[in-house]
Order: C-alpha cells, then structure tokens, then sequence
C-alpha cells in the first residue's frame, strides 16, 4: 500500500509522520530553537526552517514528493457564524461581506476555507470559519517548494489531532468537546460544536524554576473558558480532552476544579500505542490520514476574488433606406414644431429664471459658507465632508480605548511584579499600532522572562485588545538596573 507522509509545522517545533492506510509506520519530531542548524551559524530563519524540515524527513525515511501540512493555530483566525439556509454559492459570497467585519485587513489578504452544518429543523446552518494571511501560507510553500515538495492538503493543528483522536474508538463519535493539547513549548485550546471548530486560543506555557506551572497554565485555560461561555451561552459541552506530553500529576485536576468540567487525559503514547510518540507527530499523523478518516471540515483553502467591472459595449444601428423628398418633407415639420417650442420654452424658461432667483434669495446660508459664492458651494461642502467623515473614524478609532485602559490597569492582564512605564497608540492610514514599555521584578531573571510571557498571554486573551490589535509581539527585554535592583525592561509592540 502506498504511503503517505504528514508535516506539523509548529510555533518552535515540528513533526514528522509516515503512515501506510492506517498504520503509523514512522515518525519523529525536532525543537527548532535548539536545532544544530542555529548552533552553526545559519542567521535566516527561512533556511534554519528549510535545514529542519530536509533533517527530519530525511531521519524519517521519507521519500514522498508530496505531503499533508498541518500547521499551528495561532497562525489561524476562527470565526464561527450563524445563518439562514441557504445554497453553497449564496453561502460563499454572503460569507465574505459577513467576515470581513471581523478580520483587521483585506479579505483579498487572506486565505480561507469553510464548513456547516444544516438544521432543517431550525431552519438556518452553523458555518466554521478558518482563514490565515497569504503572505504567511507563501513563505510555507515557498520553503517547501525549494525542497521540491508539493502540498496535498493544508489544515490547522487542532483539527489533525482531532482526526487522530477519531482513530481510538472512544473517540470515534465525539461532537461537542474541547481540546486542549500542551507540549513544552506551545499549547492551544480549541472549542468544536457538530464536528466544527468555533472556538480557538493560542495559549503559552508558564514556567516557574524552570520547571511547569500547573497554577498559572490552570488560570489561563480558565480565563480563555470563562469567554467562551460567555460569548456561546448555548453551547453544551460533552467532554474536555487534554493531549500533553507534559508530566504534571495535578494538571488535569487542577483543571477540573477550576473549569468545573470533568477533564480526559490521553497521551500522544495512547494514540499512538508507542511510548516515543509526541503531540508533534501526532499531529503530523493526524494530516497524514485525512483520506482514511474524513471529517465535517475538508480543508480546500481559496482566496477572494474581486471582479472586474464589465466593459462597456457599443451597438450600431443601421437606419432604414429614405427618400430624399420624405426626408425634406420631416425636416420642414420639424423647423415649424421647433420654433412654436422655442417661443413656448422660452416663455416657461423666463418664469422659471424668475423662480430660481426668488428660491436663492430666501435659502439662509449656514454660518461659515456667508463668505463664498453659490459656485463655490460644492466644493467647500465637498472639503466639509471630508473632514467629518475624517473626524468619525478617528473617533471609531479610539472609541474602545477606555476598555483597553481598564484592562491595562487590572490584575487579570498586569502578572505579579510587573509595571507599566509607557503605553502609546498611533494610528496611521486606518491603521493602528501601539508600544508598551515597562519594568518587571521578580529577584530572579528567569521567573521575570517567564512573567513577560505570560503578560504577552494575558494581552492576547483580552478581548478588547485582541480586537483592536491582533498581534501581540515583544520587541525586546533586557536586564537592567533601576534603584539599585535588578530588573527586566521590556518593549512590547501591538498591531
């Protein structure tokens, strides 16, 4: 039986699996923050990338040209939406208009795909939506294409490791679940409703001396559950599956108490029934037998279409063969009606002169147009307008800065030791950026790095900055002197 090969790309990690019909035959899995490549100097990131792809293939016996990309969540946008039955083509144009209000650039940026799920009874469909940023896709394909791999399938990790959840019998029925899958370095947590993914939020992993902290980790998966409830008040949740490869004996109950939800714990060594397997490659198994294991949402990425406006087309019309005296005979009729209509126009011309003058003199020019002529009216409106319509989006642009204030001074964002030196928002052809600086104090460097990631978390799991500034990136930190203490300075930017 002919083999197919699975890639999960990570946010620092990669997986690598081989599978024959059903049957892992091989996998492995490479953390690209310690891979060789870096350690010898190579500088891109692209290359360092390219190096780490070509080494794990190569160490998993891969000799496919082609293979079933599975690529982390955090690169995704999530949309879930509700509509009126309708057919697929009304489903796809609706689509466009209805998320665009969401996403903060261009549809024409972005790549998406889609999948629902119709309730005749109820009269309206439930449609997932999955998009992510061209330019991020291309520089993926462009990788691969130098190592002359072509691309069968393309999908979000959460819904691979779904599918291989799906290859244990327990899980071969499961609908309404969450899916919360950590590994060390990265961890997301995904909502499904009918087999669909309608919630997601990528989340990072808190240490405390160098070690996992179950606390932390616990707090934030509940802040990320707590909104979710609140934006799907109907949902019914079934079961909440964790996938770790992560040892914490409390993690699992810690979650329990704080979710209030009853937690199952499945290792990638009970998918895989071999105890070397990782989330990584479960993952990469996962995208490997999408054909073995068909699911609600089939991944078929597209991009929008903007038609073109259609051209204008001239049609001559060949006039019928008249002779000359019926020709002279129309055109003097014509003379005599038009000059009775002349003369009866004019008349009704004067009048209507007479009219239009009395009109101007009573309209009350507004206070500010008293100095310009009626010519120059519409021009001077046209600059009013201009303004205004400058002046309300200014004003949509900053109208949610209260919200974001409020969040910045409150204990939920702002981690134990942290204070904020500057907070600055520009905005610059409807676009608009933000930078955060600041000071953080633990006594410890690596517990400071560590409180800096999870602000950088709790930023992101805000809803009011999330929707004003969908990344979130640090800049920089250093170690500092400030007082006489030893501090972390940081720069934060949002766009």
């Amino acid at each position: 039986m002919a083999k197919t090969v699975g890639l999960y790309l990570g946010v620092d990690t990669l997986g690598v699996a081989v599978v024959s019909g059903r049957n892992l035959v091989n996998f492995n899995q490479f953390n690209l923050s310690v891979a060789e490549e870096s350690k010898q100097g190579v500088v891109n990131e692209d290359v360092r990338l390219e190096a780490s792809i070509n080494k794990a293939l190569r160490e998993a016996g891969v000799v496919s040209e082609s293979i079933y990309l599975s690529l982390a969540d955090r690169d995704f946008i999530f949309r879930s939406l509700e509509m009126p039955l309708m057919r697929k083509g009304e489903i796809e144009s609706s689509l466009v208009y209805e998320v665009e209000k969401y996403i903060p650039f261009k549809m024409t940026e972005l790549e998406w795909t889609y999948a629902s799920v119709r309730s005749a009874k109820e009269k309206k469909m439930n449609i997932s939506f999955v998009g992510i940023r061209d330019k991020n896709l291309g520089r993926i394909r462009d990788i691969l294409g130098r190592l002359d791999l072509g691309i069968i399938f393309i999908e979000p990790s959460s819904l691979s490791l779904f599918r291989a959840l799906k290859t244990l019998k327990r899980f071969s029925k499961i609908k309404d679940f969450a899916l919360l899958d950590i590994t060390k370095t990265e961890s997301h947590l995904t909502f499904f409703q009918d087999e669909l993914p309608v919630f997601n939020r990528y989340l990072t992993i808190p240490k405390k001396e160098d070690s996992f902290d179950t606390g932390k980790f616990s707090e934030s998966v509940d802040f990320s559950f707590q909104y979710f409830k609140r934006e799907f008040r109907s949902y019914k949740l079934d079961k909440f599956i964790l996938v770790s490869d992560i040892e914490s004996k409390e993690l699992a109950s810690s979650l329990e108490e704080g979710l209030q939800v009853s937690v199952e714990a499945v290792s990638s060594s009970d998918i895989a029934n071999r105890n070397d397997a990782s989330v990584e490659s479960m993952k990469a198994f996962g995208a490997a037998v999408q054909d073995q294991f068909p699911s609600v949402f089939k991944s078929s990425f597209r991009k929008t279409q903007i038609s073109k406006e259609g051209e204008m087309i001239e049609i001559g019309v060949d006039a019928p063969d008249l002779r000359i005296g019926l020709i002279g005979a129309l055109l003097g009729i014509g003379l005599v009606a038009a000059f009775f209509t002349s003369i009866i126009m004019g008349n009704e011309v004067v009048e209507k002169k007479a009219y239009v003058n009395r009109q101007r003199e009573e309209v009350v020019v507004p206070k500010g147009l008293e100095n310009f002529s009626w010519d120059q009216y519409p021009e001077v409106v046209k600059d009013l307008e201009k303004k205004t319509k400058e002046l309300k989006d200014s004003q949509e642009s900053f109208s949610n800065l209260a919200n974001i204030f409020e969040a910045l001074s409150s204990r939920r964002v702002l981690p134990e030791g942290l204070w904020l030196e500057n907070f600055r928002i520009t905005r610059q052809k409807g676009t608009s950026n933000g930078k955060v600086t600041g000071y953080l104090f633990r006594d410890d460097d690596q517990d400071e790095r560590s409180g800096l990631d999870d602000f950088v978390s709790r930023l992101k799991a805000e809803p009011s900055l999330q929707q004003a500034f969908p990344t979130i990136e640090i800049d920089f930190s250093k170690r500092q002197t400030k007082k006489e203490f030893e501090v972390t300075y940081f720069s934060i930017t949002l766009k």
